[in-house]
């Protein structure tokens, strides 16, 4: 009888230590330093990502929207970056000069075609992957790009949110912009989603909440149950269904319907300092806010979610219902946008605040 629980007891102490070891390990990741530009105006690049994204077919080869100094392209999985900004428009006055680039999208079926949208001078298009670019939103005039999405069965079907002027459409065929607003109750935009099974269901979160279109934009459907002030979004590629929801004020939501309904997750660990304390005067006590300003999901285990908000990187393992912060090896926190790849080894990449960015690969 005692031989028995003795070999029960060490039998236990085994599990624990393989229980620990296994949780050790699945923490063991840790964030790298890929690339870091100086701040400041001048020849090299400067200000932080809005947008990174992947070339469809080249994996090593990326493409950054940055804030200050354009279009950056990496060729060697981000070591190196490289200015593409011949064509631009260029801002001139104070500390918003240079090239202030929100969003890009890249044809999926013409090789060599992007589209970059600047934060006053709208939308431009490059035919050589970025070595030289040209306006295409003269109709748009002034326009606050800030995202963009193209269909992926009809490429020259070009999708854009602007902050302030709603949505607007670029069909095959056609040179003008359609606007499409229709049914939409707040036309400043601050994130898109469409869905990769079924492309004209595209969702937009906006500052009144989040627009729904089951037809392609020619109408949209305001989705009441959900949250306000939303400034990003991301949708499970597999059940896609599933969508979540990060806000300003209100941490981050998620839908398992489509966006009928939504449930609050995560609670207080989304509280950071609000976006209106980035301008706060020395001295001035910062307020704290529940907030999650970007948002990836990992393609090949879509269980693994990342949240990003100025106080770092949040990863849940369970769909949402459960989140931990990752942040060893992250020395910049004050995140601006998450973009992960979707092969294998899945690695995410964090633009911060001044001008990094890093990698943290699955183990």
């Amino acid at each position: 009888m005692r031989r028995n629980q003795a070999v029960l007891w060490r039998n236990s102490w085994v599990l624990c230590a393989l229980v620990v070891v296994f949780c050790f390990s699945a923490q063991a990741a840790e964030w790298k330093l890929v690339a870091e530009w100086p701040a400041g105006r001048g020849e090299g690049p400067s200000g932080w990502i809005n947008q990174l994204v992947f070339h469809p077919s080249r994996p090593n080869v990326f493409y950054a929207a940055t804030e200050g100094a354009g279009v950056l392209v990496s060729e060697d999985g981000g070591s190196t970056w490289t200015p593409r900004n011949e064509g631009l428009t260029g801002a001139e006055e104070g500390t918003v000069s240079g090239y202030h680039v929100r969003c890009l999208a890249i044809d999926p079926a013409k090789s060599g075609v992007m589209y970059a949208g600047m934060a006053a001078f709208g939308v431009f298009k490059t035919t050589d992957d970025g070595a030289n670019w040209s306006m295409m939103s003269e109709m748009l005039g002034d326009t606050f790009t800030k995202v963009m999405a193209i269909h992926p069965a009809k490429s020259d079907t070009l999708y854009l949110g602007t902050d302030g002027g709603g949505m607007y459409r670029r069909s095959s065929g056609s040179a003008e912009w359609e606007e499409i607003v229709e049914g939409m109750k707040n036309t400043y935009v601050k994130a898109l989603v469409m869905d990769p099974k079924n492309p004209d269901v595209i969702y937009v979160g906006t500052d009144g909440g989040i627009s729904k279109t089951t037809n392609g934009g020619d109408s949209w459907v305001n989705l009441n149950s959900g949250p306000r002030y939303v400034l990003s979004l991301a949708i499970d590629p597999e059940n896609t269904k599933v969508l979540y929801a990060g806000t300003d004020g209100g941490g981050l939501f998620k839908t398992e319907d489509g966006g009928d309904n939504w449930v609050s997750v995560g609670g207080d660990i989304w509280m950071t300092k609000g976006i209106e304390d980035e301008f706060a005067l020395p001295g001035e006590e910062a307020k704290l806010t529940p907030m999650v300003s970007s948002l990836v999901v990992n393609p090949v285990n879509t269980a693994i979610v990342y949240a990003g908000n100025p106080s770092g990187v949040f990863r849940s393992a369970d769909s949402g219902q459960n989140w931990v912060q990752v942040s060893a090896g992250l020395t910049s926190t004050e995140v601006k946008s998450l973009a992960v790849t979707s092969t294998e080894p899945v690695t995410v990449y964090a633009g911060t605040a001044d001008g990094k960015l890093f990698a943290y690969t699955e183990d």
